[in-house]
């Protein structure tokens, strides 16, 4: 086998040179050490002709122990794949044991790029990363919009911080993330207009002054001027708009430009009473009002980019979705971050308990939270962290208290998920599911030092309390230990660490999502296996009833299912 050895950096840009002399005519030299591109500290530049481009390689300091980028002149019309500085949006490879090879891989996709744009093959692109083009050249405080990626034309609401700007579908969407993610109410929330596009603009029209912005909106929006059109007559001293619209592949995009008031020659604000006064006999003409207006392009970005994994449809069926987490100690506030984290949009905590110092290695919750009711400090947490959730609601009382003072409230519910290790509670929400004919409850438990988890969903036609005797003894357990459990149940010990936890929040926390997500419609038992390591160190094993009914499991973990009768 031939292994390729990196080569010194020096050793590697005069092997580069040699390669480069070696093309003959297509070479035109290297960069001077005064262009602008080689800005920096120890940059390299090379000049080839292909294609009919000028083409400029460079590597920075750390090649070949970095990948080389390629770039054409700054062009004046836009073209797919490069930025604005003309640098290619390529994915060569980095090749540290070959740095000619690492050259020629990066031209070679160069050339392909250069060859498809001039069959027009990569036109879409614009539309595709419409956001990604819309942003080069934009500077100064960038909008942060929620929800409005290929939302209708409208009016809509934006706010502003020392340091952005915020969109919002409505003012409710508007003043609730912003107490989510801020803690304290919205000082001034203003309008905005939205203003959907059938037709994503090329980069060369995007619009440089708010005449061409009315331009914009005329030609490609069907109901976006009047909504404009207002926006404006109002005179406001700064508006947002919000431009949205759908790519080819139906992949949906917003971009914002800021609309701000000039002065006049006194440097004094123009009031709205002097601009009406100025047409006493009708309303001012479209190019008198766009004319007192400047006009910013902001880089925008997308609060909800975190969800982009699911399709739309299934972003808004999870984020009208209610789940209780019964239960917020190490694994319910692990399940119930990641039910937030996976877009659950209305989230109701239950527990009694106050967070100790006996906690903080295993809960979600850390030191800053020791003294406070787990339900309430997670719910806060939560909602700073994931400020678009809709709601989520603690109650700071055991599940008991709950179903005797608020007995319609898991009914409700989408779904419940049981983590409360405790068999008088999980009895009595099994009760109430009976009672009520559901809704469907996930019930998770870890076993003792964490060797195995459970998580069983129970449909309305089944029963948690079957599987057990009265006094909440199970009659097939998955582990043994030779090593006692902590006299004190954990108060003043951790009998678990949070690797081990992260296994059961996981099985707990996907099988929520499976049901909610229309994948798992049956009754079911989940149960996490740990490796064959941990389960030496906590002098552990598998049962003899375990064995016999399910084998021996994976030495490096495993995740099993089977019915639950």
């Amino acid at each position: 086998m031939t292994v390729n050895v990196p080569l010194p950096v020096t050793d590697a840009i005069a092997a580069v040179d040699a390669w480069f002399e070696g093309l003959g005519r297509p070479f035109l030299g290297k960069l001077p050490a005064d262009d602008p591109l080689l800005a920096g500290r120890g940059k390299v530049g090379w000049r080839i002709s292909t294609r009919g481009h000028e083409l400029l390689v460079l590597v920075d300091a750390a090649f070949p122990f970095s990948r080389p980028n390629c770039y054409l002149p700054i062009a004046t019309r836009a073209m797919p794949h490069v930025e604005r500085d003309g640098k290619l949006c390529l994915r060569n490879p980095e090749l540290p044991g070959d740095p000619v090879s690492a050259i020629s891989a990066a031209i070679g996709l160069a050339r392909k790029l250069l060859a498809d744009i001039a069959a027009g093959a990569e036109d879409d692109d614009f539309q595709e990363d419409f956001g990604l083009y819309w942003a080069q050249g934009c500077y100064g405080h960038p909008a942060r919009l929620l929800g409005l990626a290929g939302a209708p034309s409208a009016f809509s609401a934006w706010m502003a911080s020392d340091t952005a700007l915020y969109g919002f579908r409505n003012r409710t969407d508007a003043e609730r993330w912003w107490k989510h993610r801020f803690g304290q109410s919205a000082a001034k929330v203003h309008r905005m207009a939205t203003i959907a596009l059938d037709v994503l603009p090329h980069p060369d029209s995007y619009p440089k002054t708010a005449i061409e912005l009315w331009e914009l909106v005329e030609r490609r929006s069907k109901d976006g001027t009047a909504i404009l059109r207002e926006c404006l007559d109002q005179c406001p001293k700064s508006l947002l708009v919000t431009l949205t619209g759908f790519a080819p592949s139906g992949r949906a995009h917003a971009a914002s430009l800021y609309l701000s008031r000039k002065v006049d020659d006194r440097k004094v604000p123009l009031k709205r009473r002097v601009i009406v006064g100025a047409s006493r006999t009708g309303p001012l003409s479209i190019e008198r009002l766009c004319e007192d207006f400047n006009v910013r392009r902001l880089t925008t970005q997308a609060l909800d980019a975190a969800s982009s994994r699911l399709p739309y449809a299934e972003r808004d069926q999870l984020a009208r979705s209610r789940v209780a987490v019964i239960g917020c100690g190490a694994l319910g506030s692990g399940v119930a971050r990641l039910l937030a984290k996976s877009g659950i949009g209305q989230l109701f905590l239950v527990d009694p308990d106050t967070m100790g110092w006996e906690n903080i290695r295993r809960h979600q919750l850390g030191a800053g939270f020791v003294g406070l009711n787990k339900a309430k400090a997670l719910a806060h947490a939560i909602a700073q962290e994931n400020p678009d959730i809709v709601s989520i609601t603690p109650h700071g009382v055991n599940i008991q208290t709950v179903l005797a003072e608020e007995p319609a409230l898991l009914r409700k519910m989408d779904l419940v998920v049981a983590c409360t290790a405790n068999w008088a509670a999980n009895a009595a929400i099994d009760n109430y599911m009976v009672v009520h004919g559901g809704p469907v409850c996930i019930y998770a438990w870890m076993e003792a030092h964490a060797l195995a988890s459970h998580a069983v969903l129970v449909t309305p036609d089944k029963m948690f309390a079957l599987g057990y005797d009265a006094a909440g003894n199970p009659p097939m357990t998955t582990s043994i230990s030779e090593r006692p459990a902590p006299v004190e149940c954990g108060g003043l010990t951790t009998p678990f660490g949070a690797i081990e936890l992260a296994h059961a929040e996981g099985l707990a926390a996907r099988l929520a999502m499976d049901f909610l997500r229309g994948r798992s419609t049956k009754a079911e038992w989940r149960t996490w296996l740990t490796d064959a390591a941990s389960l030496a160190d906590a002098e552990g094993a598998w049962t003899p009833e375990w064995l016999a009914s399910r084998g021996e499991p994976n030495p490096l973990g495993e995740i099993v299912s089977a019915e639950w009768q």
